[in-house]
């Protein structure tokens, strides 16, 4: 005969905490069913999990809308549609927003955002904070 669950009686449960299956006493009852339960070993505090159903795997979720543009492809696009002019990356220098910039070990980029003494560029790989003299 199957025991009725009360408050106060053990369970076997999941503890997030603890990672692990461990005894852990009923605190409060939703009905028939365990609300939430204390480890014994930790003494947390948690919603009910039955062992049996806490080592499920979860899938990453999907994309929606399709696959997600990289940012190579902005940058392609980017140097395409751009017509700033195209000069040699340094500090000392003002960008303007579509500028091309020739960095020495990132490749050429493109000036996305400006802020006060920087600018966001675009490179093939990504987006990069590059300091520079903008107001």
């Amino acid at each position: 005969m199957l025991e009725k669950n009360l408050a106060g009686n053990n369970v076997a449960s999941y503890c997030g905490k603890c990672k692990l299956s461990r005894d852990h006493t009923i605190m409060t009852m939703d009905g028939e069913a365990i609300g939430k339960v204390s480890c014994q070993e930790c003494g947390s505090m948690h919603k009910f999990s039955d062992p049996l159903d806490a080592h499920k795997v979860r899938k990453p979720r999907a994309i929606k809308g399709g696959e997600a543009a990289t940012a190579e492809t902005v940058w392609a696009v980017g140097l395409a549609e751009s017509k700033g002019k195209e000069r040699d990356y340094s500090m000392a220098s003002k960008y303007r927003i579509g500028d091309i910039v020739n960095h020495q070990a990132f490749g050429k980029g493109i000036v996305m955002k400006l802020y006060a003494n920087k600018c966001g560029m675009l490179f093939k790989d990504r987006e990069r904070l590059m300091a520079s003299t903008n107001q």
